[in-house]
Order: C-alpha cells, then structure tokens, then sequence
C-alpha cells in the first residue's frame, strides 16, 4: 500500500513538474501559473513523497535484499530536493529524473515485496 502511495504521489509531483511550461501557454490562468511557481507548493509535494518513501523503502530492502531499490529511491529524494534550489530547465530535468527514479523505485519495489510475499 506504502508503494502505491509512493507512485501516486511522485506520480503528481511529476504531473506539477509537466504543467509547468504548459500553462503559461493557456494564457488567462494567472493564478495557476502563480500557485505552480509557489515554493510552499513544491514542498507540500516534496514532504509526503519523502516520507512514503521513508516508510517503505527501508523495511522492504531488509526484506528482499535488494539495495538497488533503495538507491533509487534515494537518489530520486535527492534530486528533488536539489530541484528545489535550481532554475529553468534544469529545476525541471531534475523533478522529472527524480520523480521518475521514484515512481519506479516503488513499483519495482511493490513487485519485489510481492515476489517475496508468494515465495514465505
């Protein structure tokens, strides 16, 4: 479940990342565009995306042993958070990366877990 709490909530910090040269292309949506650029935004994204990933990341790799998982998962925290403290298009590369490293972290973790559980 942890998992794919995990995938949503990349998943939407990806989407936030992908709206980004989106809308100031549809013109009369100041407020969006506003609300998109707003840190307190990014960190409302950032926080539960960490902590999902706190939650599951750790206890599973004990599990199933595979530290890979773990490596992915982190390095997607870590280039979120540098994102945080970028600009332009390498504030946008580096959500993306980060949110895609997470996103598949926690399927191939899911999928590991599964494994693991049908094996016991």
């Amino acid at each position: 479940m942890r998992d794919t709490l995990g995938i949503l909530a990349s998943g939407l910090c990806l989407l936030h990342c992908m709206l980004i040269p989106v809308l100031p292309a549809l013109g009369g949506l100041g407020v969006l565009v506003a609300l998109q650029g707003s840190q307190y935004l990014h960190l409302a994204l950032l926080i539960p995306v960490v902590l999902l990933a706190l939650a599951s990341f750790p206890a599973s790799c004990r599990r199933h042993r595979r530290h890979a998982v773990m490596i992915a998962g982190v390095s997607g925290i870590l280039l979120l958070v540098i994102a945080l403290y970028l600009e332009g298009i390498w504030e946008l590369l580096a959500s993306i990366l980060g949110a895609g490293l997470l996103i598949l972290a926690h399927w191939v973790n899911r999928r590991l877990i599964y494994r693991a559980v049908l094996a016991d």
